[in-house]
């Protein structure tokens, strides 16, 4: 990697290297000479949903409607193809070299503290606020809320034909998400990889999103969704006032999409288990579903399944992450272990490799969406990205 790099960007010759976790990306390794550091991976594995190019692009995007944003992301420095024999793999490689972030990655410990709260809030609230247009036009998903919709219920169907949801939880689910008022929102871009690796903080605020190649116009709940899976419930209720206070032009109903939706993740829990043919897994899942069924109908008020956003909710998505966090050692949802080592604008603030885990049950509560008008972007920017981050992390 160290002997890749050198040939990519004029003046720079690393003579220092420290390998770092591989996260989803392949081999990852943090080089240094006397002036600069920079982080450079071979995309051994390509993300599902985003390749190299559309990360990189992601960051021009980000660069040209985020000027003035509080918060960074990966800036690509240069990239290369190598042939596949240097990898292993059956076809070339991409590698990249992208600035370090600031910070270190979450980790799997909630953030307990208002502060930090409340900047991932106005991050989010920032990133949901910009203009749709620049993002479909540079070729990026749109979902619209017809076709979100249409793509819950069909997973809520796939879900029904295994035979391991409860009846109840079932005709929860298709009574809320059936709802009409629901889905009255205008789509927004949305991060759309929001867990405890993509968002760096110090002690005090976040520093910097990384994953920004699942860049799309959709719905923000989505985001909101899984950010409350990083968040205290005692720090939820900030959480969600900071960002209708960042956002005041969001939708009246983007919280209970983001509650519904922190409670599907349980679902798609057993839906990833069944695609794996992981008998286990696919028990655990099942387990863990009656399990969240019967404290979601014990918390719930005699009116039913009347959701509309409110602390029930809230406390039944919180439950079902406790139970998802008890699983500990259930095959196909390892759950990540927690580095102290965030240090202000440190770099890999903690080298360690760990396993990461596919699954996040989220929490949530408050509400938020609309679009709100925000720069064109330029797609001849200059602006530089790409999938380089930093962790700490599994």
């Amino acid at each position: 990697m160290t002997a890749i790099a050198a040939t990519m960007l004029d003046g720079f010759a690393p003579t220092k290297w420290t390998p770092l976790p591989p996260l989803d990306d392949g081999v990852r390794v943090l080089l240094a000479d006397d002036r600069q550091q920079l982080v450079a991976t071979a995309q051994t594995h390509l993300d599902r949903t985003a390749d190299t190019g559309s990360a990189a692009e992601a960051g021009r995007i980000y660069d040209a409607m985020y000027p003035h944003a509080d918060f960074t992301w990966p800036h690509l420095r240069a990239l290369t193809e190598v042939d596949a024999e240097y990898f292993g793999t059956s076809t070339p490689t991409t590698v990249t070299l992208v600035d370090p972030l600031p910070g270190a990655p979450l980790g799997d410990v909630p953030i307990a503290d208002t502060a930090r709260a409340s900047s991932l809030a106005q991050a989010l609230a920032t990133l949901h606020s910009a203009a749709p247009e620049s993002v479909s036009e540079a070729g990026f998903p749109v979902e619209d809320p017809s076709r979100s919709q249409f793509l819950i219920l069909e997973r809520l169907d796939q879900a029904a034909s295994t035979g391991r949801v409860p009846s109840a939880l079932l005709q929860h689910w298709e009574e809320e998400f059936e709802k009409v008022a629901l889905w009255h929102f205008l789509a927004t871009p949305i991060h759309g990889s929001i867990d405890e690796m993509s968002v760096y903080t110090d002690q005090e605020r976040v520093l910097a999103l990384s994953e920004i190649g699942r860049l799309r116009v959709a719905d923000p709940a989505v985001d909101l969704a899984a950010a409350s899976a990083l968040i205290d419930p005692a720090a939820l209720s900030t959480f969600f006032e900071e960002y209708l206070s960042s956002r005041p032009r969001a939708d009246d109903h983007v919280v209970a999409r983001a509650e519904l939706l922190a409670e599907f993740a349980v679902l798609d829990w057993l839906l990833e288990a069944v695609d794996s043919g992981d008998e286990s897994a696919i028990q655990d899942a099942a387990d863990l579903l009656a399990s969240f069924n019967d404290v979601l109908f014990a918390a719930a008020p005699a009116t039913g399944s009347d959701s509309g956003g409110g602390r029930g909710e809230e406390t039944v998505a919180d439950s079902a992450a406790a139970s998802a966090a008890a699983g500990d050692d259930s095959p196909g949802a390892p759950r990540p272990e927690r580095s102290a080592d965030s240090e202000a604008g440190g770099v890999e603030a903690a080298i360690t490799e760990r396993q990461r885990s596919d699954v996040f049950i989220p929490r949530a509560r408050p509400t938020a969406d609309a679009g709100d008008a925000a720069p064109d972007i330029d797609p001849a920017s200059d602006g530089q990205d790409d999938t380089g981050r930093q962790s700490d992390r599994p």
